[in-house]
């Protein structure tokens, strides 16, 4: 069969079992072309074959049955990935001890288009739940930032003399206070004050407070606690400046309105549109 040698046996040492007592023997099978399939399918359910390659020096691609090995390796990381989609559901995958038997060829080309396809709906299936968890994410933490009250606001109050908020100059934009707010890891929320102290040269105030609930990070799993900051800063270049600073950090970053009035409306809407959203997840998580 191509050159290659079956070696049907070989003695215990050159097996890799310590423990083999009988005397086994080297022999070599020659296959037509129209049987080696079923034929070394045989063999290998027996358990008492092992077969040794006599072309070593020949590349991968060239050999014959390069289409055949692609195939199934194909279908092994198919399979692999349904398995860990199943676990990931809560399913359990029941273990088998003994190997199933080969399939024909035509067998393993109708498994291989049923599983490419199964596979291929249960990434698309996937990947919508993905983006739904991670705007349902971006709400939550949107709505948790307008249901804080902001300590600016008493900063405002305590600020009235203030020339930057003089009615008279409020209509220049350089001298209008505007404002940014957004959520960052705990991790990063040092460095992140440093940072915008240094770049700002002071032109603006930072107010940072913990989220009331811990979320779920979608790409570790882990449950973080994250922080919540309310930014009042004056001129446009200052708030370019705070936006990348918040790029580099991986903020997110979300609007905010001056008008609290404004804000209750948009907290309105942001809950209705969460009840919906998890409706939504809760459908598409059953349909899998």
């Amino acid at each position: 069969m191509d050159g290659i040698e079956r070696l049907m046996a070989e003695r215990g040492a050159e097996m890799g079992s310590m423990f083999r007592g009988e005397e086994m023997c080297l022999a070599q099978l020659f296959l037509q072309s129209g049987c080696e399939y079923q034929s070394v399918s045989e063999l290998g359910e027996l358990g008492l074959v092992e077969f040794r390659d006599l072309n070593q020096n020949v590349n991968a691609f060239q050999r014959r049955y390069v289409s055949e090995i692609r195939r199934c390796d194909g279908m092994e990381t198919t399979f692999g990935y349904l398995e860990q989609e199943l676990r990931k559901a809560g399913m359990k995958v029941p273990d088998s001890s003994e190997s199933p038997p080969a399939p024909l060829p035509k067998d393993a080309l109708r498994i291989q288009e049923e599983s490419e396809q199964l596979a291929n709906e249960l990434k698309e299936v996937s990947s919508n739940r993905q983006a739904l968890r991670e705007r349902l994410r971006e709400l939550r933490e949107y709505a948790n930032i307008l249901c804080g009250k902001p300590e600016s606001e008493s900063w405002r109050e305590s600020a009235d003399a203030d020339p930057l908020i003089d009615p008279t100059v409020t209509s220049r934009s350089d001298l209008r206070i505007s404002f940014m707010a957004g959520v960052i890891h705990p991790w990063r929320m040092n460095s992140f004050e440093r940072l915008l102290w240094r770049a700002c040269r002071g032109y603006l105030i930072v107010n940072f407070v913990e989220m009331s609930e811990p979320m779920e990070d979608l790409v570790t799993g882990e449950s973080v606690t994250q922080i919540i900051f309310l930014i009042s800063y004056w001129g446009e270049k200052i708030g370019e400046k705070i936006r990348k600073i918040a790029n580099c950090f991986h903020c997110h970053v979300y609007p905010y309105a001056e008008d609290e009035t404004v804000r209750l409306d948009t907290l309105k809407d942001l809950l209705v549109r969460i009840q919906d959203m998890q409706k939504v997840i809760t459908v598409n998580i059953a349909m899998l």
